[in-house]
C-alpha cells in the first residue's frame, strides 16, 4: 500500500467516523421523540387526569393518542434502524483500521 493510499484511507475513516457521530445524534433524537410521543399516547389512549394536563375529553383525546402511538412506534423503528447502522459502520470502520495496519482477518 503506498502512501497515497493509506492517506485515503485515513481519509476515508475520519469521514465515517463523522458519519457516526451524526447517527449517534439521530439516535438519541429519535429516542427522546419516540419518549415524548409514546408519552402523549399513553396519556390520549389511558383516559387518566391529570391537574397539569390539559381537559380534552371525547375523540379529539383519541386522535392525539392514536397519532402520538403511530409516530412513537416509528420512532422506535428508526431509531432501531440507526442503532444497527452505528454497530456496522463501527465494525468497517475498525476493518479500515485494521487494513490500515497491515492486519488482515
Amino acid at each position: 500500500m503506498n502512501h497515497k493510499e493509506q492517506e485515503m484511507l485515513k481519509t476515508e475513516i475520519a469521514v465515517k467516523t463523522a458519519h457516526i457521530k451524526t447517527l449517534g445524534n439521530w439516535l438519541r433524537n429519535s429516542a427522546l421523540v419516540a419518549l415524548i410521543t409514546g408519552t402523549l399516547g399513553y396519556w390520549g389512549l389511558s383516559g387518566i387526569q391529570d391537574r397539569f394536563l390539559p381537559d380534552i375529553t371525547g375523540p379529539g383525546r383519541t386522535i392525539v393518542g392514536w397519532i402520538g402511538s403511530v409516530i412513537g412506534v416509528l420512532a422506535l423503528i428508526f431509531g432501531v434502524l440507526v442503532y444497527i447502522a452505528i454497530h456496522n459502520g463501527r465494525k468497517h470502520v475498525l476493518q479500515l483500521i485494521n487494513t490500515l495496519k497491515g492486519v488482515k482477518k
